[in-house]
């Protein structure tokens, strides 16, 4: 790459000549190069100029001569790829490829002066410059008024004096001053480049010839400066921002220079060329003043001053996308960008590919069921429906996925997400919603879980969430967005990131999206925080600059005049130039082509110091239609659907269109996709606020009663919320007449019902509460049922909120004035559940027990033993086939149906505390569904009576009866009782299907219990899953990741029994792997409950007699052994898959025991019980037990003495429990014979063996039992070990 030079004047002539010869070849139809191209060339020549003169004399402090001929001093450099040509076909690269290198200026030697006096002779300076700059802009034309005053001789030579310097011999040493090196070599460069010499006269000729005479330009030694005009570069199409920065570099010769306008240096000159340059749309061209003068000073979303907070929250999202869980939070004063910031974080990402849901929260619109995360999903989904995605195979292979995944359960999103429901085809008003779910909050949570890991995977891209004005959250939307956070993403390949925004000073530090904030630090989730302070005045005059399309320069004045008024705040900022505008203060000038201002008057106008002031003051300046129908829109909220506008027009007989309209060409309204948005929200809260609190209240009445009969009589679920709110926002005090009170409280119970459908029971509470507030005094005598019913289903939300105060004040009132005993049972079951969250499981069994035997069901004196209970339920059911259950008719009577849901509560509660009263449960569970018919509690009680069955032998029976409770499931229409059943039934199966194989039963238990709320059910299948995974075989490390997860997932619901059996599994693992890692100290409260709580004890001890016995620690073997012995007594009644490996290693113990104790016997028949167990289980499943029951035959030879059987059996358990894929067994095997063969004597057998356990341990991820292992046969098998 070499590179070429040219004088300035000769190059212009030049590229313009190739520049017509480009346009004319037919060859080149398919590049356009204009009149634009070369004022973007010209523009980046000018602007190195600027900087050359800037740079020399930073270096050298010498200044440039004023004088009339610098074209002749500056030299052009072009790039070029080949020592052929002139060069100038490569401008054209250059244009095309914006390369700013390929052209570049140089300024000889002599044109600079040789006293250091640049200030001093800077108007002459900025002048010469601007004569040069003139003359680049018109294509190499000099000014007229320069050529009237200039006379000079025509000569061939178009390099003038600074040519003739060159090659007349010129000595630059003669012209006073030093030379240094670098000005020398650029001599020597330019001699060479243009082929010239010292004794080259000929060459010299032909390098500088021209196409034609040309004055000769000559120094002036008298250099006066005259007035030029700029016109002519008008003319030409110049933009006017060239035209004015030529312009006023001119003015210093006719004395029309304005002080704000005045260049001090050339340095300010460059600036503004750079900015000309880098942002062209802004500082370039010319904007359409005539536009401007009749739409006014528009703002875009430019962002300004925020770069590293930007920086930031780009560097979480990257953090996030990776892997990391990641929450940032955009914090800071009204008015201060928040929003902005993150609609421009929000490009960012959306180019990046991502999938981006944007809500936003709202004061006044709190009712509405989740808000803005309803809203966000809605309008993705409403996106996707309108472009062309849902037309191909990639939206129908979103609608199947769906519906794979989510099944019947995507109803509950879909009356929640109208889009959603176009999407996936569905009839909403067809869906009927299960009001006995208790936990549908839970489940919709799970539900928004799985639907963005299906949006993610199916368009293979991260999810970001954005939500705006978190102030006004909505409980149930935090907690959702907390699901979505704290690990309710399954999928590891799902990328979620969370981004928020709130005003500074305004959140309630209780909202628990501030606890889930500080809890992320306890699971390692980072938490950003980005707080935005006012801009500074340097930012402010960017952003005043910018905003006029003038540079910083000429605005200066005016933005230190905006930003004392108004201390940096951008809305503030926005809103007063706005203001200026409209009062003709700041202006667009049609003949400048540019704004223009009154400093003076703009300084002495009296501002509020608030920007909430400001905006009021604004909004009392409108005209009283205008102002009137923004007092209406503030009461919906900041934003409204233009449709809706249209009803209330018709409801309340107001022209609102027409003075809304006019709202958004005052700027105080947007106007985009169907709504009606206020620019912001403060400009939302001043409308609303102009109202005193008493004509407020008297609006929100009117608007809702006169929306409320219209929203009935169409059935409009949207508009029917929107009335209750009205009437909400009114309060009680606003009724006019009596009859009102009624009509209110029944419109606030519809409105609570269609809240609890979409899951919302936070919302659906706060509706009946204000619906029992409109009942005035005797409501339950004059309004009986409608108290009853606002009650009861405020008792329920209460529960499910667990608001137990609430719900003890309610209960109370229905207990103390229901009419029956009917009738007081909804809140009874309320309060009986709340007893049994409240960890008061007995006393919640003794209240359920009460409420059964009030209604005829006697569970107390039920004498027969569990046998006799299941023995009279199999010959009940003996009647009937299978076909004949599955199509019993569906229970309608609503008393036996609430007692259904008591006898479903007992047993899940019996079962752990009262387990040989259980089957008595299941016992009348199924009776009452044989008489009654189904209910969706029948599948509980048939799954029980398998796993009791299984428990007392008949495992095949059981077995029958478990798949029985899976179609009962289907066919009763709820899954509601699934995660219960899937996770009871799973336990059975485990005896008679692979154990490898249950592991995915009980994945699909955890999905269908997160689907319906019931996250007790969902805790024990986790729980299930890792202690399955133990003794299935399952990699080590990957079961002890599962385990952190379920820890993680136990902690945020803080289930404290199922985090203790978890944190013993933790243990034994920890151990195994040998980690450095120490696990984590039971609580004083989990110490409580271990020693309170018999299942949990049990679970302890065993734990602690596996891992003694696992690491051949004898004597805490026998003694954790003997604790878990006294603890089984009272266990369980159902038949569980611990109980199978309890048998198999308490059996194991046993017979090592029995070989080492002075107790033989005792311990000899405890192992004896478990091999018999653990035959008749091989018997119906041989691949889970089979291996287990022969190393057990084994080890009780071992004890015989029969030690031909013992090689035997140790030889079938090692082969069947490779066969079978226990690897972990395989080597226990390996390990207990090699231990079999040291006690005979064998060591070359016994080494063989340990060496093989060694490896299966290694294979199995048991790195510190391998240690261990090995340690123990280095100690037995070293030379003095065996000599001794």
């Amino acid at each position: 790459m070499s590179e070429q030079r040219k004088p300035l004047s000769e190059w212009i002539r030049s590229f313009h000549t190739f520049l017509d010869q480009f346009c004319n070849i037919g060859n080149h139809a398919t590049v356009s190069l204009s009149s634009s191209d070369y004022l973007i060339l010209a523009l980046r020549l000018t602007c190195s100029l600027a900087d050359e003169i800037c740079r020399v004399g930073e270096e050298t402090g010498r200044s440039p001569t004023p004088r009339f001929d610098w074209m002749d001093s500056i030299v052009v450099c072009l790039k070029s790829n080949s020592s052929k040509g002139d060069g100038t076909e490569n401008v054209v690269n250059t244009i095309l490829t914006d390369d700013d290198d390929g052209i570049r200026v140089e300024v000889l030697p002599s044109l600079f002066d040789k006293t250091e006096n640049y200030a001093s002779q800077m108007d002459g300076i900025l002048y010469s410059l601007g004569i040069v700059f003139f003359e680049i802009f018109s294509r190499g034309e000099r000014p007229a008024e320069l050529e009237q005053t200039q006379i000079g001789e025509t000569t061939p030579n178009v390099f003038g004096a600074g040519a003739e310097e060159l090659y007349e011999g010129f000595n630059p040493f003669q012209q006073g001053g030093t030379i240094d090196a670098g000005e020398l070599s650029m001599y020597k460069h330019l001699l060479s480049d243009y082929n010239l010499s010292d004794d080259d006269s000929t060459s010299s000729e032909k390098a500088f010839q021209g196409d034609g005479p040309r004055k000769k330009r000559t120094q002036n030694e008298n250099y006066n400066m005259c007035s030029v005009s700029v016109e002519p570069l008008i003319e030409k199409g110049v933009p006017m921002s060239l035209c004015d920065l030529i312009a006023n570099m001119l003015d210093c010769a006719n004395g029309t220079l304005r002080k704000d306008e005045t260049y001090s240096d050339v340095s300010e000159v460059r600036d503004d060329l750079q900015l000309m340059l880098d942002k062209p749309s802004i500082y370039l061209y010319d904007q359409n003043m005539g536009r401007l003068s009749t739409t006014g000073l528009q703002f875009g979303d430019t962002v300004f001053g925020r770069n590293a907070e930007l920086s930031t929250i780009k560097e979480a999202y990257r953090r996030a996308v990776s892997g990391d869980s990641e929450v940032v939070t955009i914090y800071g004063q009204s008015g201060t960008g928040k929003s902005l910031l993150a609609y421009e974080f929000g490009k960012y990402v959306l180019a990046d590919g991502v999938i981006l849901l944007s809500g936003k929260f709202d004061q006044l619109q709190q009712g509405t069921p989740f808000s803005a995360l309803a809203s966000a999903f809605n309008q993705y989904c409403g996106i996707l429906l309108q472009s062309c995605e849902l037309s191909s195979s990639r939206g129908e292979m979103l609608a199947h996925q769906i519906n794979h995944v989510l099944g019947r359960e995507a109803n509950h999103l879909a009356k929640l997400i109208p889009n959603l429901a176009n999407i996936l085809c569905l009839d909403t008003s067809g869906i009927i919603h299960d009001e006995g779910c208790t936990n549908a909050q839970n489940r919709l949570q799970y539900l928004l879980c799985r639907l963005v890991e299906v949006i993610s995977s199916t368009f293979a891209a991260p999810v970001t969430l954005f939500l705006d004005d978190l102030q006004w959250a909505d409980s149930a939307s935090i907690a959702a967005v907390n699901q979505l956070l704290l690990g309710g993403l399954a999928s590891q390949n799902t990328h979620f990131f969370f981004l928020g925004c709130h005003r500074d000073g305004e959140a309630d530090n209780c909202n628990p999206l501030w606890k889930s904030l500080c809890y992320n630090n306890l699971v390692n989730a980072r938490s950003t925080d980005v707080k935005l302070d006012c801009m500074g005045e340097e930012t402010l005059s960017t952003m005043v600059s910018e905003t006029l399309c003038l540079s910083p320069r000429l605005t200066r004045s005016l933005s230190s005049v905006i930003y004392h008024k108004t201390k940096g705040n951008p809305l503030f900022v926005s809103r007063l130039m706005i203001s200026l505008n409209k009062e003709g203060l700041l202006r667009p000038s049609l003949s400048r082509r540019r704004w223009e201002w009154d400093k003076e008057k703009i300084q002495c106008q009296k501002l509020p110091d608030d920007v909430a002031m400001f905006l009021t003051k604004s909004i009392k300046a409108l005209s009283e239609d205008v102002k009137s129908s923004l007092s209406v829109l503030s009461c919906f909220g900041s934003s409204v659907e233009c449709a809706f506008i249209k009803t209330l027009e018709k409801v309340l007989k107001k022209n609102l269109l027409r003075n809304l309209d006019a709202a958004v060409e005052e700027g105080l309204l947007d106007k985009k996709d169907g709504r009606y948005h206020f620019s912001h929200d403060r400009i939302q809260e001043a409308a609303y606020n102009m109202m005193n609190f008493l004509d407020r209240c008297h609006f929100h009445f009117t608007y809702g009663m006169a929306l409320a009969p219209l929203s009935v009589r169409e059935k409009d679920d949207s508009n029917l919320l929107i009335a209750v709110n009205q009437l909400n926002l009114a309060s009680p005090e606003a009724v006019q007449e009596r009859s009102q009170n009624v009509i209110i409280a029944k419109l606030n119970l519809q409105a609570g019902k269609k809240t609890m459908e979409m899951s919302d029971f936070v919302a659906a509470y706060s509706y009946f509460d204000n619906g029992i507030s409109f009942l005035r005094k005797k409501h339950w005598e004059e309004h009986y049922a409608l108290s009853l019913e606002l009650f009861d289903l405020a008792a329920k939300c209460a529960l499910t909120n667990g608001d137990i105060v609430s719900l003890k004040i309610l209960s109370e009132q229905v207990i103390a004035y229901g009419r029956s005993y009917g009738d007081k049972l909804n809140v009874l079951y309320s309060t009986t559940c709340a007893l049994a969250f409240s960890s008061k499981l007995p006393e919640s069994i003794d209240k359920g027990l009460d409420i059964l035997a009030n209604l005829g069901i006697e569970l107390r004196g039920c004498r027969s033993s569990m046998e006799a209970c299941v023995q009279e339920t199999k010959d009940l059911l003996s009647a009937y086939t299978d076909d004949e259950i599955l199509n019993t008719r569906p229970m309608t009577d609503p008393t036996m149906i609430i007692a259904m849901k008591f006898l479903g509560k007992l047993e899940i509660g019996m079962s752990q505390i009262m387990p040989k009263s259980a089957p008595f449960v299941m016992q009348q569970i199924i009776q009452l569904s044989l008489l009654h018919g189904m209910s969706p509690v029948s599948p509980i009680g048939f799954v029980h009576l398998g796993s009791y069955m299984a428990k007392l032998g008949d495992i095949s029976e059981g077995y029958r009866y478990v798949k029985l409770s899976r179609s009962l499931l289907d066919k009763v229409g709820s899954r509601d009782s699934a995660g219960e059943v899937i996770s009871i039934g799973t336990q059975v199966r485990a005896y008679v299907e692979p154990l490898q194989a249950t592991l995915e039963y009980h994945n699909e238990g955890f999905a269908a219990a997160m689907s319906s709320g019931d996250v007790i059910q969902a805790a024990l299948n986790l729980t299930l899953i890792c202690t399955t995974s133990l003794f299935a075989a399952a990699n080590l490390q990957i079961t002890l990741d599962k385990c952190v997860e379920t820890d993680k997932f136990l902690y945020e619901r803080k289930m404290v029994i199922f985090m203790i059996q978890n944190k013993c599994l933790h243990h034994s693992m920890f151990k195994l792997i040998g980690t450095d890692e120490n696990p984590k100290d039971f609580s004083e409260e989990e110490v409580k409950i271990l020693a309170t709580n018999n299942s949990v004890m049990t679970s302890y001890y065993f734990q602690k007699a596996f891992i003694s016995f696992t690491f051949r620690m004898y004597d805490d073997s026998k003694h954790y052994s003997e604790k878990y012995l006294d603890c089984i007594v009272n266990t369980w009644a159902n038949l569980l898959f611990a109980h199978s490996y309890h048998a198999f290693y308490m059996g194991l113990i046993s017979f090592w025991l029995a070989r080492k104790s002075g107790d033989e016997q005792q311990w000899h028949e405890r192992g004896k019980r478990s091999k018999l167990a653990l035959k008749k289980w091989a018997e119906s499943c041989q691949w889970t037990f089979e291996n287990k029951w022969y190393l057990l035959e084994a080890e009780e030879s071992y004890c015989n003495n029969d030690f031909d059987r013992a090689k035997l059996y140790y030889e079938k358990a090692i082969s069947s429990a490779k066969d079978h894929k226990f690897v972990h067994e395989e080597a226990l095997a390996y390990e207990l014979a090699a231990y079999f063969y040291l006690e005979l004597g064998d060591a070359e057998k016994a080494m063989e063996y340990f060496l093989l356990a060694h490896e299966k341990y290694h294979e199995w991820g048991a790195f510190g039992k391998c240690n261990s292992l090995f340690k123990f046969v280095e100690s037995r098998f070293t030379p003095s070990s065996a000599s001794g």
